[in-house]
């Protein structure tokens, strides 16, 4: 299995040599925050393993899609894309993405049942209307292909909730479990894997202070190791940081 995480380690510092940005910063200051995206996409990735056509939707700088290519090696064609430049080259070279930009509040510059497998990781929180984006997908995926989610900010989560009243950065649009997985029903997408993701913080927003200090990061690296245990305690993972859903897309479902 590729070392993911070192892997990715080396794309941050490519990049960071490119161009200065507090965002990819924030999603590198420590270990932690790298082996959480990490760690959830290990657990999604058997739904890639025969995908010919994978797209990584709302990609940023593309960690999934970079993730994809070393599972996968040149067995796959992979594509991006988001709202802004596109300006991570370091990430885009080494995935070989093939990067659109967006310029519709959900509409997708791709044709119908096009794609093996969509992954979105931190999106759907952040699109104009959650529903039409999912249409959208339903369009883009093959009958039976695959949609991942992940990142999903959990409505119940105490980081959530801790944000908010810090006046830290916080998602103004979050779901419980129950809703997340009735909404990919509605869209035509039928769960076959969800839970909780990420009990541990990982000091992952772009504020400084407390969050860029050495102790405070060796301190969420070492205690890293807990989450594969709390995402699966209960009720300790219902406030969990994040939600990750796969979905089927199906034409019908059956009693």
């Amino acid at each position: 299995m590729p070392d993911f995480v070192a892997e990715l380690l080396k794309l941050y510092a490519l990049q960071a040599q490119v161009k200065e940005d507090r965002y990819l910063h924030s999603h590198s200051r420590n270990t932690a925050v790298i082996r959480r995206h990490v760690s959830i996409f290990e657990r999604c990735q058997e739904f890639l393993k025969d995908a010919n056509r994978v797209l990584d939707w709302g990609c940023r700088h593309a960690p999934d899609a970079c993730m994809v290519r070393m599972l996968r090696g040149t067995g796959v064609e992979i594509h991006g894309c988001d709202v802004d430049a596109g300006d991570y080259r370091a990430f885009y070279d080494f995935a070989r993405l093939e990067y659109s930009p967006i310029t519709h509040p959900y509409l997708l510059p791709y044709a119908d049942n096009f794609f093996d497998v969509v992954m979105g990781s931190g999106v759907l929180e952040h699109v104009p209307n959650d529903s039409e984006s999912l249409n959208e997908l339903y369009r883009i995926i093959k009958p039976q292909g695959y949609f991942i989610m992940t990142l999903l900010p959990n409505k119940y989560s105490y980081t959530e909730w801790l944000n908010r009243v810090l006046h830290y950065p916080h998602h103004l649009r979050m779901y419980s479990l129950r809703e997340a997985k009735y909404m990919f029903m509605h869209h035509g997408f039928l769960p076959i894997r969800s839970g909780y993701h990420q009990v541990v913080p990982s000091l992952s927003s772009p504020r400084g202070g407390v969050f860029d200090m050495a102790l405070s990061k060796r301190l969420v690296e070492h205690l890293f190791f807990l989450n594969s245990f709390a995402e699966r305690l209960w009720p300790v993972n219902r406030l969990s940081t994040n939600l990750f859903i796969v979905g089927k897309k199906v034409e019908a479902f059956h009693g």
